[in-house]
């Protein structure tokens, strides 16, 4: 499939995508990822070539994954190198939601919680998108407040739901190749009336650690001694500073074990 997008009516741009209508399909639209690389809120940007492929790849083969899972999702296809062709979004939710296994990040400052604390059950977050006041998280309590009592906090309830279920998906694949799923940050909107999951879901999206060994002890409180921070795949190499080439070898790294997920 070949598509002419310098033809078509350009929905949105983000940090790292393009959004694109679809003429033959008013309930579809094109989503076209770009080589940009952000971190700090877009305050560090750069280039990487490639990199829009590499993270094309890991995207499609962890939705596809996610979609015999019988996830919510708005994951069609990738019909063309760097472009997906996803369900057209009736509204999006200004949210990113955040589930964590492990503590690491920003939650080690402002949670006072030690680096490599392991969370049984995992806990998930609500932080509101605004890059100048760095994504501000929102208060657990008044979140549960929101669900039990707001019109509309049934959405709340199946976002913290649904980041929970696609948490354990991939914990679980990734686990088949000794990388531990860290964090994971995941973006919604509403289709058709429903929650679905949107955006993509790569490097930038989550943090990954090799297992330090086989078979480690993973049931501690703290699971610092069992994991490999040092060998992170993740988009915290490119916000240590790393060089691009370095970062876009990681991200290689990711898309060629996501691409035995369809295995799983």
């Amino acid at each position: 499939m070949s598509v002419d997008f310098s033809s078509l009516k350009k929905v949105a741009e983000g940090k790292t995508k393009i959004i694109y209508e679809n003429p033959k399909d008013p309930k579809t639209a094109y989503m076209v990822f770009k080589d940009d690389i952000t971190a700090g809120d877009g305050v560090k940007h750069d280039i990487i070539k490639g990199k829009a492929l590499v993270d094309w790849k890991t995207n499609r083969d962890i939705y596809e994954l996610l979609n015999r899972k019988g996830a919510r999702t708005h994951y069609i296809s990738s019909p063309n190198e760097k472009v997906v062709l996803i369900k057209k979004l009736d509204r999006k939710i200004n949210l990113e939601v955040v589930s964590r296994r492990v503590a690491a990040g920003s939650i080690l400052k402002w949670g006072q919680i030690a680096e490599g604390t392991r969370f049984d059950p995992i806990i998930t977050q609500f932080h509101y998108k605004d890059d100048p006041l760095h994504d501000p998280m929102l208060d657990d309590k008044y979140i549960d407040y929101i669900i039990k009592a707001k019109e509309g906090g049934t959405d709340y309830a199946k976002m913290r739901e649904l980041n929970a279920e696609i948490f354990l998906h991939l914990e679980k694949a990734f686990a088949q190749f000794d990388i531990q799923l860290v964090d994971m940050k995941l973006e919604y909107g509403i289709i058709d009336g429903d929650v679905y999951l949107i955006d993509e879901i790569t490097g930038g999206s989550f943090r990954l650690w090799p297992y330090a060994h086989k078979s480690p002890n993973l049931n501690q409180s703290n699971i610092l001694t069992q994991l490999n921070p040092n060998g992170r795949l993740d988009k915290d190499t490119y916000r240590m500073g790393e060089n691009v080439d370095n970062v876009l070898a990681k991200f290689e790294e990711i898309a060629k074990i996501t691409a035995k997920f369809k295995d799983l």
